[in-house]
């Protein structure tokens, strides 16, 4: 017999049913919200705890279900399977994400409910008992994106751990015989491949935001039915018990992302790999300035320095106020020339700061800040220690570094640096100067990067990230007088 009742928020609907021999002992919940959808979901079995494989779209795309529950059965992983909300344009997977101009209340009316992103958090969480050590999210491709690979969208790992984890995928492949038997599909991992995906909402604002490690799956859906299904069943299940020790297991001399979330976000802290202390780059605004938890991770990767990004902490998590997260403050786009101290901007910075501090692994003498801007053309760069000799060779470094990578590719504009105190730049970072992150270095180089020139299209973006690595080794190099960079 069924057994309905209601909590303040949404109508639960729990029934207990045993599932195959693996699962024999964990039971399986279904929770309906507001006659919208449902969700169907299980906890892990012993040694699989904080791994949870999750369906949102499981009940739009035949075999997608299917694909998770089996998966699941195999490997002991937690289950979260979403039913019927896509049909109704209704988000599982990420928040409503608010514009950065407008005021956009947010509907408790069922039939105006834009996402039960909030209960899919809540369910996720029940389901680790705490906190999500690895969420794997399967989704679909359409045969008509003429896309025949499946695209991984990742949260928490290294481009080392991407490359282990493509290797992974590779050898679960060839040991259950799919390229032999079915048609061969391959696997991108956005850290290390060109992919059409980018996945930014639910990597900044959503479900990738939450768990500490997390993968989403883009797969084709001629994938998820009869044979294919049956195979790559076994494959994906292999490797995620392979993804699993990765992510339990403490490899020696491995670089791995140190993750902290919090309520309203999250922080990568990523070692130093040349174990250079004393130097370290942040992006503080990592989900609202566009692209710049990418670009700051692979500057870590490029220079060996280490790094602190932050996610979340935006108008969506925060309701409608962002976090400053290198400063002890917030503001709303209402009044953005007004910022406010409040205890949790507090305890964001002093969090953000401890974790710059510890990357740097003590004193922090050169630090990095760097931003995106949409108002202006040049790279703008604010500083603070820095006389007018050394902003003018790092000047005279950048046009040089820039240019010998533009000879290689003339399609990418030749884009200016402007920096402080050879320079009038028009973001002054003031406030970060005076009360935050900027003025606890012995040097400190605040970076705004332009998005419609330097961040403009994918291939400026990568050009210029590899230009600006390369000045950033170079001006560590020499701030610090440390040749072994």
């Amino acid at each position: 017999m069924l057994r309905y009742c209601s909590t303040s928020h949404f109508k639960l609907l729990s029934v207990c049913v045993l599932i195959g021999a693996c699962s024999a002992q964990r039971p399986t919940q279904y929770r309906g919200i507001d006659q919208l959808g449902r969700f169907e979901f299980r906890g892990p079995a012993p040694g699989m705890m904080g791994v949870i494989i999750g369906a949102p779209h499981g009940g739009t795309v035949s075999g997608l279900a299917e694909l998770a529950r089996h998966i699941s059965d195999r490997t002991g992983a937690g289950l979260a399977i979403a039913r019927c909300f896509k049909s109704k344009s209704i988000s599982v997977a990420q928040p409503v994400v608010w514009s950065n101009n407008t005021y956009q209340p947010i509907s408790v009316a069922p039939a105006k409910r834009r996402s039960v992103f909030r209960e899919f958090k809540q369910i996720l969480h029940q389901i680790a008992n705490g906190d999500i050590d690895l969420y794997v999210e399967l989704r679909s491709r359409p045969a008509s994106h003429g896309v025949h690979d499946i695209q991984v969208v990742s949260s928490g790992f290294t481009i080392e751990e991407a490359k282990i984890i493509k290797q992974s995928y590779v050898a679960a492949s060839y040991r259950f015989g799919a390229a032999k038997t079915i048609h061969n599909l391959p696997l991108s991992i956005d850290l290390i491949d060109k992919m059409s995906w980018d996945g930014s909402g639910i990597r900044h604002h959503g479900v990738l935001m939450i768990a500490e490690k997390g993968l989403s799956l883009r797969i084709p859906e001629r994938f998820l039915a009869g044979q294919n299904l049956s195979v790559y069943s076994e494959v994906l299940a292999a490797w995620l018990e392979d993804i699993t020790r990765l992510v339990h297991e403490s490899r020696r001399g491995a670089i791995r992302i140190e993750v902290k979330v919090m309520d309203l976000g999250r922080f990568d802290s990523i070692p130093s790999r040349a174990e250079r202390a004393g130097v370290v780059i942040g992006a503080p605004h990592g989900s609202h300035d566009e692209y710049t938890a990418e670009i700051v991770k692979q500057l870590a990767f490029e220079t060996g320095l280490g790094a602190v990004i932050a996610r979340g902490f935006t108008p969506t998590e925060a309701d409608g106020w962002r976090i400053n997260v290198n400063r002890p403050s917030e503001k709303t786009f209402l009044a953005p020339e007004i910022e406010i101290h409040s205890p949790r901007s507090e305890g964001v910075y002093q969090t953000f700061k401890n974790l710059v501090f510890d990357a740097a692994g003590g004193d922090l003498c050169l630090y990095f800040d760097v931003h995106q801007y949409g108002r202006g053309e040049s790279i703008q760069i604010a500083t603070v220690g820095i006389t007018a000799k050394q902003a003018l060779r790092i000047k005279k470094n950048y046009q040089r570094i820039r240019d010998s990578h533009l000879q290689a590719g003339p399609e990418t504009s030749a884009v200016e640096l402007m920096i402080e105190p050879v320079d009038d730049v028009e973001i002054g970072a003031w406030p970060a100067k005076a009360n935050g992150i900027l003025g606890l270095a012995g040097k400190t180089l605040h970076i705004e990067l332009p998005l419609h020139s330097a961040l403009g299209t994918a291939k400026s973006r990568e050009v210029y990230t590899t230009i600006l690595a390369e000045l950033l080794k170079q001006t560590a190099r020499e701030l610090t007088n440390d040749d072994e960079l």
